[in-house]
């Protein structure tokens, strides 16, 4: 089977009709979650809804009192990836990666025996969070966020604020 590029996909709904298409985006809709979940966030009025939802499905994974740390960072990754899959928009994907670095620095708060690879977990979504603020120019709406983040990684081990101040500085 040859692979589908995004010219023949185009070519494909350039022959069909509006009912074709229409047809197959309901097929896909019903058989598939994340279009499903697309098309919800797409056209809802008000903000992302989808976002919301993973935003407090992260809160509840580092609001654990004692939580463990490899399932955590697993289940916390495997989180913002479904959100790739739903979401179009790099600033909301930006805002929930923030919204881990926040979640992860207040665990730290709440408990600092925590391992290197915990740390390393919050560092590299903050990296990755500002790359795409960086990207899509959304500094002026991110600074305050940023600033209090890496003000608030003050008590984290590892050298967890200088890296985070490090890596800000390229934004």
């Amino acid at each position: 089977m040859a692979k589908l590029t995004k010219k023949k996909l185009l070519e494909h709904l350039a022959k069909s009709d509006k009912e074709d298409i229409i047809r197959e985006v309901t097929t896909l809709f019903d058989k598939f979650k994340n279009v499903k979940e697309f098309y919800a966030a797409e056209l809802s009025d008000d903000e992302n809804p989808l976002l919301e939802k993973y935003k407090k499905k992260i809160t509840y994974a580092y609001s654990a009192e004692n939580p463990k740390e490899r399932r955590t960072n697993l289940n916390v990754n495997k989180l913002i990836n479904e959100f790739k899959k739903v979401s179009i928009y790099d600033r909301e994907l930006a805002y929930l990666m923030v919204h881990r670095v926040e979640c992860g620095i207040e665990a730290i708060k709440r408990n600092n025996n925590r391992t290197p690879t915990f740390y390393n977990c919050i560092v590299n979504t903050f990296e990755e969070a500002l790359s795409l603020i960086s990207t899509g120019d959304y500094s002026g709406e991110f600074e305050q966020r940023i600033h209090s983040v890496i003000k608030a990684a003050k008590p984290a081990k590892f050298e967890t604020q200088a890296r985070m101040k490090e890596l800000a500085k390229k934004v």
